[in-house]
């Protein structure tokens, strides 16, 4: 694997410059020599001389394309990626004077590791930008191997490659699902960011650092790390609004989970024009403007706009991804908070169960008036999760559900862990759910003071759920599409009689005892 490629021929003498030499070997038609300078330095190609590429790819066949390692994912990261009118530099124009450890042909400056991790660095980022996380990850698990071979084997001058791969290491692990190996990933770009020849990482992976922790519900963490990112410079580079997107999306998520409301739309509103050329970061948008909504904004809006992108990011949203479950839960929530419960319970008998879900559905049962449930599912989840959110979340249902329940002891056990957990993290956003009468019940015990009241409550004190399975509602749905009985068992391989059975245990729970009532009530309740 890590054995030394054959040093490319130098086209002209421009020795050391990768510019010159890409430059040099179309003009040739040297197209192999030209795919492995691609491949050797791809990053400063798309940072400072993206014209460049351009015209590379455009001149190189395909059949190098297919046969060079690597070329054909930068290619991908490349068609994935905008080009800023600014830092295009004319493909024709004078090459730039540059400083390089060595040349092309040094061993030494081509070092097989580095040339290992660039090559599975290109392949990670053009997995994670077209959306697929699991094989996105593989790739991250070996650039983070490559990378500790590079700290013991490469000379500390030649590792200007390794900050970078770090940062997209972690923001690529992150995104899959594995926030606590991120952070130690992007911590490490940080710290070696000034060895890199990237200048943005270190504000790169400040950003990051900021939002994944506060996606975990850290928010102390997240405004340290923040504060980070606001202090160093932003160096004139393509990339330099990307990372101060990066640094808005932090912002506005530690606004919405401390309640400030000023700051987060302030936030929200530097995101509406979106320096989102990678798509990834779009299910991450769609869930702060669904926090918003439930908290503060226009409900029906942010449901149909969540809905919306649910859809349209799909193939990014599966069981490997970050966004997928809190994608879930932020539609639960505007759900529940419009009083649409039996909706709330088909999309979570339609996920996949996890500890963000599991909290989402305490809830569900506790607003359904079945608080023994709500309690048993919501310290589930704070026992199985790594998320102080989620924690927090289920710790918040559970106090209140022993609170309804009457069990006093378990009340103030319960409270007592809630109090503990938004100390330390530093979130509001949890306490504010909680019904007035829940808030001044366990205020009764003692403690901090819950947040103000917000404005609107964010739920209702209760909702009336009709507990319908996914065939009572497929069978509801063929009758309002007007198929008859048995056109609806041909068309999901049924027997008659089971279709029949299920709509008669729709009917019962639905309190009806025709079809025109049952798809009354079931489209008055949203099922429909």
């Amino acid at each position: 694997m890590l054995g030394a490629p054959t040093p490319p021929r130098q086209a002209g003498g421009a020795e050391g410059n990768p510019v010159t030499a890409l430059r040099e070997a179309l003009a040739a038609e040297q197209w192999s020599v030209a795919a492995r300078v691609i491949g050797r330095s791809w990053g400063l190609l798309i940072e400072e001389f993206p014209a460049d590429l351009d015209a590379a790819f455009q001149a190189l066949p395909l059949e190098s394309l297919r046969t060079a390692r690597g070329v054909a994912a930068i290619r991908e990261i490349w068609l994935a990626t905008s080009i800023e009118p600014q830092h295009v530099v004319p493909a024709s124009g004078p090459t730039p004077a540059m400083e390089f450890a060595g040349s092309l042909a040094d061993a030494d400056a081509r070092h097989p590791v580095l040339d290992e991790l660039a090559l599975a660095c290109a392949q990670m980022v053009a997995a994670r930008m077209g959306g697929r996380h699991g094989e996105a990850l593989d790739h991250a698990r070996r650039v983070e191997t490559l990378s500790h071979v590079v700290e013991t084997t490469v000379p500390a001058a030649r590792r200007v490659r390794q900050p970078l791969a770090l940062l997209q290491a972690g923001i690529t692990r992150a995104l899959a699902g594995e926030v606590c190996g991120a952070l130690p990933l992007l911590q490490s770009a940080y710290e070696r960011a000034p060895y890199g020849r990237s200048d943005y990482v270190a504000k790169g992976a400040a950003g990051n650092l900021a939002l994944f922790h506060a996606v975990e519900g850290d928010l102390d963490i997240a405004r340290r790390w923040l504060a980070r990112h606001d202090e160093l410079p932003s160096s004139p580079s393509p990339h330099t609004k990307r990372v101060l997107f990066t640094g808005d999306l932090a912002r506005a998520l530690i606004a919405i989970e401390t309640l400030d409301r000023d700051g987060a739309e302030a936030a929200l509103a530097r995101l509406e024009p979106g320096i989102n050329a990678e798509q990834s970061w779009g299910p991450v948008v769609t869930f702060l403007h669904a926090r918003h909504g439930v908290v503060w904004g226009d409900r029906y809006r942010a449901l149909s706009w969540l809905q919306r992108d649910s859809t349209r990011y799909a193939g990014r949203l599966g069981p490997v991804s970050l966004m997928g479950a809190l994608l879930v839960a932020a539609e639960v929530d505007l759900l529940l908070s419009l009083g649409r419960g039996d909706q709330a319970l088909a999309r979570l008998n339609r996920a996949e169960s996890c500890p963000v879900l599991t909290a989402a559905r305490a809830r569900l049962e506790l607003l359904a008036g079945r608080p023994d449930e709500a309690a048993r599912l919501a310290a589930e989840a704070a026992d199985i999760t790594h998320s102080s959110r989620v924690r927090l979340e289920g710790l918040v249902v559970q106090a209140a559900a022993e609170l309804r329940s009457g069990d006093e002891h378990d009340t103030r056990e319960a409270w007592r862990r809630v109090q503990e957990a938004a100390r330390s993290t530093g979130a509001r956003l949890q306490l504010a759910a909680l019904s007035c009468s829940d808030q001044q019940g366990l205020l009764a015990l003692g403690g901090t003071p819950t947040p103000a009241p917000l404005e609107r409550p964010m739920f209702p004190p209760a909702i009336a759920l009709v507990r319908l399975t996914n065939q009572e509602l497929l069978m509801l749905r063929g009758l309002a599409s007007f198929r008859s009985q048995k056109e609806l068992a041909d068309a999901m391989f049924l027997s008659l009689n089971t279709v029949k059975t299920h709509l008669r245990a729709a009917y019962q729970k639905l309190g009806v005892s025709s079809r025109a009532e049952a798809l009354t009530v079931a489209g008055g309740a949203g099922l429909l």
